[in-house]
């Protein structure tokens, strides 16, 4: 009496999944560059407000503001992308780009923060938000290639939704 593996069912809709994640953490990524990402004189302790107090600086007065817009407008290009083209050869490439922005963003918090500012630095809220968001994109990039790999694999990129009941086999 041996135990039977579960049957792993990957369809469109996990596809899906992935890219509606990715839009949201670009969208959220792009939120983070408008809100205050540190304190110059800083005592190290976290600074949770939406406003700019005296000696808050925002990532587009630093020269990392380009690049972390620029990864913000990537990634939503890349979820949109995703929902437009579906799984496939590409989707493995999506995947694993969308991953290499998680940890872009990532570098691009910390040196923003720490290598610019010395560990004295208040981190913002907008730093904080990219820092999470960038963990957050890794595992979903990666899922998105292991999804469309099996996909592709399987031969089976199977429609989102099913069949309507008069265009279905009679049982």
């Amino acid at each position: 009496m041996g135990l039977t593996p579960p049957k792993i069912r990957l369809t469109r809709r996990d596809w899906l999944g992935d890219a509606v994640l990715t839009l949201i953490a670009g969208a959220v990524l792009l939120a983070s560059v408008f809100l205050p990402w540190a304190n110059l004189e800083g005592d190290g302790v976290m600074d949770f407000g939406l406003t700019r107090d005296e000696g808050i600086r925002g990532v587009l007065e630093t020269p990392w503001g380009l690049p972390a817009l620029g990864l913000a407008l990537a990634v939503l290009t890349m979820g949109a992308v995703m929902i437009v083209l579906g799984p496939g050869r590409i989707g493995i490439g999506l995947g694993v780009l969308i991953a290499a922005a998680g940890l872009a963003a990532l570098l691009v918090a910390r040196d923003a923060t720490f290598a610019a500012y010395g560990f004295n630095t208040q981190a913002g809220l907008g730093v904080v938000i990219t820092l999470f968001t960038g963990v957050v994109l890794i595992p979903v990039g990666l899922s998105a290639a292991a999804v469309a790999a099996a996909l592709l694999h399987l031969g089976r990129v199977v429609p989102t939704d099913p069949p309507a009941p008069e265009s279905a086999p009679p049982s």
